[in-house]
């Protein structure tokens, strides 16, 4: 799982093709990011598709993966993580679920491969320019870094930026998380830019990072394409 195989792309390429034939139109985007947790340097390539089926139902399917140096316990290491999910949309709100594999690897065989199956569930209510948002992943305590529960509220002041404030629980430690992103119109609104703030107790505390997202699909304001998609 730590790479993308020819095989599961050529999987997903099928099913969008195959359920935009009878459907509205797929979205694809990747994400590159970059950041330092205490010391820590910390990298992350992030893949999704997002499948519509009708106006209340659609499917996505990701592939994440963060990559991790000089961690005091753990040294250099991987996790990746594959998931499909299902979501029933609203015109106010949103409920997802769904199962992820989440695979844990040395980069030096310093420790063995941790391997899991994850349920997630996620909800969202929209308010005029104002998303509550909720998650929870079932990770277990070998995978401490990861986010087991998070709630925000996302706030879009234009058609083109978003601020998030969260608070997650890691299996370690609870801390919250400010994002901003912007989604200039110079690049077709299909470039977004975004930095993140994390603080809080635990290993991955505090983080300071930064993101780029690329949109394979047309011009959509940033709040259309969380509240369509996401």
């Amino acid at each position: 799982m730590k790479y993308f195989k020819p095989s599961i792309l050529a999987g997903l390429v099928a099913l969008t093709l195959n359920t935009y034939a009878a459907s509205e139109l797929p979205n694809f985007e990747v994400a590159l990011g970059a950041g330092v947790a205490k010391d820590e340097p910390a990298f992350n390539i992030d893949l999704r598709v997002n499948i519509p089926v009708n106006q209340r139902i659609s499917w996505q399917i990701n592939l994440d993966s963060d990559y991790i140096f000089d961690d005091p316990t753990f040294k250099d290491y991987s996790m990746s993580e594959f998931n499909v999910l299902g979501f029933y949309r609203k015109d106010d709100w949103r409920l997802g679920a769904g199962l992820g594999y989440l695979e844990k690897k040395s980069r030096d065989d310093s420790f063995e491969k941790d391997t899991m199956v994850v349920s997630h569930l996620l909800a969202a209510y929209y308010w005029d320019d104002l998303t509550l948002d909720w998650q929870f992943s079932g990770y277990d305590n070998d995978f401490d870094r990861a986010v087991s529960m998070e709630t925000g509220v996302l706030w879009y002041p234009d058609m083109i930026r978003r601020i998030g404030l969260y608070i997650e629980e890691q299996e370690r430690g609870t801390g919250w998380r400010l994002e901003g992103f912007i989604q200039p119109q110079k690049y077709n609104q299909q470039l977004a830019f975004g930095v993140i703030v994390r603080d809080g107790k635990g290993p991955g505390f505090p983080y300071l990072g930064m993101e780029a997202r690329y949109y394979f699909d047309r011009a959509i304001k940033i709040k259309d394409r969380d509240r369509s998609y996401h």
